[in-house]
């Protein structure tokens, strides 16, 4: 072999080593990442802060300081899953982008992963999704609306893939293989955006949708528009109607914990400096 072909070679080899080690690296730390904030938030859930102060209360039962935590659990219950706070968290977040109208030309359509239950589904062996069903249900309506525009379904976990539990979904819901890309590089939001700019080619002039739950989407905007890419939002998956009462305990428990998360994380997402923006507006 001529020199000169021994080194190319040898260069494209050193190429690819050198990228495998970057993508190594980059899903270990996108890893660390997500496990990182699944245990901070397992600390600040505000539907667990009445279980530990019930715990409490319970443990230090002869003591003053036990009946107070024993209150201030009850208490809690109310304020968290009573009173209309769910609502009061939820609607700034729902409402920040509205759903587009009069859409005429839509070039690619990305949902971002999510509504999967990929332990279940491995388990019983068939796609099964969690509240977030209506990203995917979106998804396929728009990929029929639109049936020239390209198709990206962005993120992924493990060990259990939701990346593997969308495909079977989607392609199994008729759409053309040729037509979607599923991109399993990224574990957290901010890392999509980046991630599926590596395979699929995009331009200013393009409009592409981003499909994700409603509350869920001020953060999402504010990752895509920090890698540079102005999509435009179509939020689904809404939770919270016009009605600020709603005496369902355990959805409004579950609001609470949802509509917190995302409020941390667009202030977490900030501080890290993943997001130019703490709170994204509609352009």
């Amino acid at each position: 072999m001529p020199s000169r072909s021994r080194s190319a070679l040898s260069g494209r080899l050193i190429a690819a080593d050198d990228h495998g080690r970057l993508s190594l690296a980059s899903f270990a730390n996108g890893y660390r990442e997500r496990l990182t904030t699944n245990i901070l938030w397992l600390l600040v859930r505000p539907s667990d802060w009445i279980l530990y102060t019930a715990l409490l209360g319970v443990v230090l039962w002869r003591f003053s300081i036990g009946r107070r935590l024993r209150t201030a659990a009850a208490a809690l219950v109310v304020v968290l899953g009573v009173l209309p706070t769910a609502w009061l968290l939820s609607s700034p977040l729902e409402g920040r982008f509205p759903v587009p109208a009069n859409l005429d030309r839509v070039d690619g359509i990305i949902v971002l992963a999510g509504a999967e239950r990929a332990s279940m589904s491995q388990f019983y062996r068939q796609p099964l999704l969690n509240f977030a069903a209506d990203r995917l249900t979106t998804f396929l309506m728009l990929a029929r609306r639109f049936p020239n525009a390209r198709l990206v379904h962005s993120g992924d976990t493990v060990p259990h893939s939701e990346s593997a539990v969308a495909r079977e979904l989607l392609l199994g819901a008729g759409i053309d293989p040729q037509r979607i890309v599923f991109e399993t590089a990224s574990h957290i939001t901010c890392g999509s955006p980046r991630a599926t700019l590596d395979l699929v080619p995009v331009d200013a002039s393009q409009r592409w949708l981003l499909v994700t739950s409603a509350m869920h989407m001020p953060r999402a905007v504010a990752c895509f528009r920090a890698a540079g890419w102005d999509v435009t939002p179509y939020p689904t998956n809404f939770r919270r109607g016009p009605d600020p009462f709603d005496f369902a305990l355990p959805e409004n428990l579950q609001d609470v914990d949802l509509a917190a998360h995302e409020w941390v994380g667009l202030l977490y997402y900030r501080l890290r400096g993943y997001t130019r923006e703490l709170f994204p507006a509609p352009h």
